[in-house]
């Protein structure tokens, strides 16, 4: 038994009580265990709100029902493009006439 295990609520600082009161306190010990002294990222939930949607367009796309999941989503029928093909119509293509900033490393 470490000294950790005698860590009591009223030892801790605002924002770690904020996370005690959401995981327990023996839930807490076991993240400082695992990640104390480290930086952790919590992602906002609308970003993982946002990967089970594109996951649940690609599983329900049938071939042709893009205003179909546009609607569902409330997204565009292009947006739904680019979540099932990873580009955008016409913008990935090279602008007709113009260089681009590859074109002459050199200069920079």
């Amino acid at each position: 038994m470490g000294l950790l295990d005698h860590v009591k609520i009223e030892n801790l600082d605002e924002d770690q009580r904020k996370m005690v009161e959401l995981v327990g306190l023996d839930g807490f010990k076991s993240l400082v265990r695992a990640f104390g002294g480290t930086t952790i990222y919590i992602p906002k939930a609308e970003s993982l709100e946002r990967a089970a949607r594109d996951q649940k367009i690609r599983e329900e796309f049938d071939g042709g029902n893009y205003r179909e999941l546009a609607a569902k989503y409330g997204l565009t029928e292009r947006w739904v493009r680019f979540i099932l093909f990873g580009k955008l119509d016409n913008l990935d293509d090279d602008m007709e006439g113009q260089m681009s900033i590859y074109d002459y490393p050199e200069a920079f």
